[in-house]
């Protein structure tokens, strides 16, 4: 009767943990503040002391730097994909790429207002912002 019990057990993914979770989402946190940056007023000081109380923690727990950077890594894929950005792009015709863009950029304002409710302070006038990226969304031709 153990025996079942324990290969159940055995079988069930492992829970992550709240400082994984934490990391990928600081690593999410930190590709919206690169490419919020364009469009909106973004305060780095505010992701940087996220990041420096995340660091803290993680180390009091054990962590090394690679975990850290791993967390944030796998984060940062994440938010790329959600949003749409193409890091290799050699073989996108202009055409594709323009389309592409269309397609982005509203993902993006509406990852860029979440950051803005999220992490108060992140980003200041985010109205503004939404203008200027209403403004790009309308300049690709």
């Amino acid at each position: 009767m153990l025996l079942p019990l324990l290969m159940m057990i055995a079988l069930q993914p492992s829970p992550v943990d709240d400082l994984t979770s934490e990391g990928e989402r600081l690593g999410r946190y930190s590709t919206l503040f690169a490419v919020c940056a364009r469009y909106y007023t973004v305060d780095l000081t505010v992701g940087q002391s996220l990041a420096d109380d995340f660091e803290r923690r993680s180390a009091d727990a054990g962590w090394t730097a690679d975990q850290r950077m791993s967390a944030y890594d796998r984060g940062r894929e994440i938010e790329r994909a959600e949003i749409g950005i193409v890091m290799d792009a050699e073989s996108v015709t202009p055409r594709q790429a323009r389309r592409h863009l269309r397609q982005m950029l509203p993902r993006l304002q509406s990852r860029c207002q979440d950051l803005a409710r999220e992490v108060p302070g992140a980003i200041s006038d985010v109205d503004a912002g939404d203008q200027r990226l209403d403004t790009a969304v309308r300049d690709i031709r």
